[in-house]
């Protein structure tokens, strides 16, 4: 509507509230009207004219001079024969103003002079099930209906619930209206009209008039009224309010009240869908309102209900809420130990979870796909073994990529879309839109392997995540995914050995039981966690409750317009309880996508899109590391050892396939830790990765220890048993890798091969065989002591004083400290590896070197005895029945 004719109505309003109007219908036809609220002196004209129905068109157009009676205006014309329908409105000269109905423009009085049909009836349901009766009456005569309950039309029969109810003249139609009820669907009514003006009874024809009620309810339609999910102070709201009109037409008022605001608007609602329209200024307090809607006929209310919660913010002087959203992409390592892959996942999910924009992609771009549409700052982090994995795609292509059995997709496009994906996150990342955090390498569980005595490993870990994470994307991170948010105080110098200075944990998690050193328990500040030596880092703390509507809720749902009121409204709630507050989303970015491949997309259009909306004076979307440094911090100390579940049994809860896991991790990790020693090489090294080798390294032990991080991973506990059931796979993948660490261990001391034993001095002289093709240390045990001896390449003749026996213990070097966590505890020789029986020499010289290796005999062969044999197998079998069992259930 025009801004000049609602000004134009307005005025006219406050201008009839000053007016009153009579007039008076003679049986002779004569038509008195009297006008009360002009002053007396002024020119007044009746300006009136005949018409062939109600707001009909003019055809006789005349102006009386109306006569100051002392208290108003009077004229009188005519007359006018019976059924004559007469129009009038005033206009006082003197000020220029013309006084319509009602004050609205081209609204007139009408009356129908002594009209012929008096008693002349119609009958609307409302959806309330009451009558709208509207009758034909001697204007401006006192008009009554007279009614009753009876069993069907016919006139006769008993009334009951007898009552009168005085009808309602309008003036702007000329007839008289009563509504009556409600009553019961199916129930008869009969009336008749009583004329108390001048005592007539009216019926029809000498019956009542009857009607049956068939009634529907007025309800109100679904649709979101508002044109906003939350407004602030100032702001102007449209509202759209749908009815449903089940019932014929019918002319009502609709009252809508939000708090102390209340207005009003006529509504002609037609049978089905109407719209009823309020435009607004916000100018109430800030709070969470609940509007109630009101619609009635006259005094008939056919609908009294209530409008969805209308949100009001109030942000003078207050900062905006900092929504943080931090996303875990991972996928642990689908790759076995010779290069084969055996699950389709990384390349799937990068490249055909659903379609998009006409063709088919992967959830990890569509991510992208959205950041570089919409105005949001996110944090995300890549796993490393999920960037290892996709730079190996690359590296392999399309003919190198080797799968364990039937590719369930199209590898060409799939490796493509990897290729478009990293490119992608690539140009976010160089235009500061993400921040890239890193992740130990393989997702380890961190508190648990810091507990085993593991740290080094971690650290390991943490610096080939963070090599990863600037190869691919030349990003040096400084904040790292703490996997599972499996945390404890022991992490704090790790982190920050490697040069990360900043996590994200679980508020319902760690805050109730930390010692706080400033501030108080509060999930929507930044803090500092310092342990007992002065280490810290920065932690956010995550909104739980938002974090597993995002998990498990918003993900789900079909109408992506309630996605935005969920998330946007939660936010205001923040918001009023405490302006400025830094709200963590942190969750597992491809889940809740891969897992509803039908909505999810949507819905996290839907979301950035209304974060794009909404960012401005009470909300902002920032990085990590960018509400760290915006906000003021509280320091922490002492938090405990849990995690997102809130402890850690979900990795380790005794159950037997998660033990056979980590005895075998630890199994292998000792004897690796052994066998480094033995070969001089550095315990829990940083291994150089070539994607192309994948999952091998450059030597021997690199790429053993890097098993060793593989089978640390923490989704193969996760998968295995309760609460989770997962796939038999994840059972014996890690199981697989541990193996593989022994065999080789086992195979490498193979390599070294007892020649002959011999009468020497005062004991005998080894001569060994170091097929190796490196120096390594070991120990011998014969007749209970240990004698370590040092291996070069090629051919050794080893002194034993004192040794006589024919048959040797092979040890690798290592004690009960360097294998925290150990399976088999060490001797005091170290960890048996082989047992020795070597044939005997008739004679030998002095004990030397030689650089070339005679072929070992078949008895020399004949004597190695694997050690590790039994020990694999144990585990082995444990996994496998752990598996079996999943796959009965």
């Amino acid at each position: 509507m025009k801004a000049w004719l609602l000004l134009l109505l307005a005025i006219s309003a406050l201008a009839w509230a000053q007016y009153s109007v009579a007039f008076y219908v003679s049986p002779s036809g004569y038509i008195t009207v009297y006008i009360a609220g002009i002053p007396q002196g002024h020119k007044v004209l009746l300006h009136w004219g005949v018409e062939p129905y109600p707001q009909g068109p003019w055809t006789v157009v005349n102006d009386t001079p109306m006569v100051w009676n002392g208290a108003n205006y009077t004229a009188t014309i005519g007359p006018f024969k019976n059924g004559t329908w007469v129009a009038f409105v005033f206009y006082d000269a003197t000020s220029g103003v013309w006084i319509n109905y009602e004050g609205t423009p081209f609204w007139n009085w009408n009356v129908e002079v002594n009209p012929p049909n008096l008693g002349a009836t119609s009958v609307q349901v409302l959806p309330n099930c009451s009558l709208l009766i509207t009758a034909v009456g001697r204007a401006p005569d006192v008009m009554a209906i007279h009614y009753g309950l009876t069993s069907g039309p016919q006139t006769g029969l008993p009334w009951a619930n007898v009552a009168d109810v005085v009808m309602e003249y309008n003036p702007l139609w000329g007839n008289y209206t009563a509504v009556v009820g409600p009553f019961q669907p199916g129930q008869w009514v009969q009336w008749v009209y009583h004329d108390l003006s001048t005592g007539l009874w009216i019926s029809k024809n000498g019956s009542n008039f009857a009607a049956q009620v068939a009634c529907a309810p007025l309800s109100l339609s679904a649709a979101y009224p508002y044109d906003r999910y939350v407004y602030v102070v100032g702001e102007t709201a449209h509202i759209s309010i749908g009815l449903q009109n089940p019932s014929g037409p019918v002319n009502a008022t609709v009252t809508l009240a939000i708090g102390p605001l209340k207005m009003a608007e006529r509504a002609a609602l037609k049978r089905g869908l109407n719209y009823v329209n309020f435009t607004l200024t916000v100018d109430i307090p800030q709070g969470i309102y609940t509007p109630s809607l009101a619609v009635a006929v006259g005094n008939a209310t056919l609908l009294n209900t209530t409008l969805p919660q209308f949100y009001v913010l109030n942000t003078t002087g207050k900062p905006p809420v900092s929504l943080v959203i931090v996303w875990n992409m991972h996928q642990p390592l689908y790759v076995e130990p010779n290069g084969t892959w055996a699950m389709p996942w990384v390349p799937l999910h990068t490249g055909e979870d659903f379609k998009w924009g006409g063709r088919y992609v992967g959830s990890y771009e569509l991510q992208a796909l959205l950041l570089s549409q919409f105005n949001v700052n996110v944090s995300i982090d890549f796993t490393p073994v999920l960037l290892y994995q996709w730079e190996a795609l690359l590296a392999e292509g399309p003919g190198g990529f080797k799968y364990l059995g039937y590719y369930p997709g199209n590898i060409t496009y799939d490796i493509e879309a990897v290729k478009r994906t990293l490119d992608l996150y690539r140009e976010l990342a160089a235009e500061g839109r993400i921040e890239v955090l890193t992740v130990p390498f393989y997702h380890p569980l961190e508190a648990i392997e810091y507990d085993n005595g593991w740290a080094d490993d971690l650290l390991a870990q943490l610096l080939m995540g963070k090599e990863m994470t600037y190869r691919v994307f030349g990003v040096n991170a400084s904040c790292v995914w703490t996997p599972e948010m499996a945390f404890n105080m022991g992490l704090v110098h790790l982190y920050q050995e490697a040069g990360l200075n900043c996590t994200v944990l679980d508020a319902q998690a760690f805050l109730p039981s930390a010692t706080y050193i400033n501030g108080s328990q509060n999930p929507y500040v930044p803090y500092v966690v310092e342990d007992s030596e002065g280490h810290y880092i920065y932690a956010l703390f995550r909104d739980d409750d938002l974090s597993n509507l995002f998990s498990f809720y918003l993900f789900t749902l079909s109408d992506p317009n309630l996605v935005k009121q969920l998330l946007i409204q939660y936010l205001a709630k923040v918001y009023m309880k405490q302006p400025g507050a830094v709200v963590v989303v942190a969750l597992d970015g491809e889940n809740p996508l891969i897992f509803n491949s039908m909505t999810g997309p949507r819905d996290l259009y839907a979301i950035y899109e209304a974060l794009s909306q909404y960012s401005g004076k009470w909300l902002v979307t920032q990085t990590v590391s960018q509400a760290i440094a915006t906000h003021t911090k509280y320091a922490v100390t002492n938090l405990p050892e849990s995690s997102w579940a809130l402890n850690l049994n979900n990795w380790n809860n005794g159950y037997p396939g998660k033990i056979a896991i980590w005895r075998a991790v630890a199994l292998a990790r000792e004897y690796l830790v052994a066998f480094t020693k033995a070969l001089g090489g550095r315990q829990s090294p940083v291994v150089e990765l070539n994607p192309a080798r994948i999952p091998n390294s450059t030597g021997l032990l690199p790429t053993l220890w890097n098993y060793l991080y593989v089978a640390e991973g923490s989704d193969w506990t996760w998968q295995t048993g309760p609460p989770n059931f997962g796939p038999g796979w994840f059972s014996l993948q890690p199981i697989i890798y541990a193996d593989a660490i022994l065999e080789t261990i086992n195979e490498s001391i193979a390599k070294i091969v007892p020649i002959s034993i011999g009468p020497y001095q005062n004991g005998s002289a080894l001569l060994v065989d170091n097929g190796l093709g490196m120096p390594i240390r070991l120990a011998l045990g014969a007749g209970g002591k240990c004698y370590e001896v040092a291996l070069k390449p090629g051919l050794n003749e080893i002194p034993l004083a004192g040794v006589k026996a024919a048959e040797l213990d092979v040890y690798l070097p290592a004690d009960v400290y360097e294998v925290p966590g150990y399976v088999v505890p060490p001797s005091p020789c170290g960890l048996k590896i082989a047992a020795w029986t070597p044939p005997p020499a008739t004679t030998l010289s002095a004990p030397t070197t030689t650089a070339t290796s005679p072929a070992p005999s078949a008895a020399a062969g004949a004597a190695y005895a694997p050690y590790l044999t039994a020990l694999v197998l144990a585990a082995l079998v444990a996994a496998l029945t752990a598996a079996l069992a999943r796959r009965r259930r």
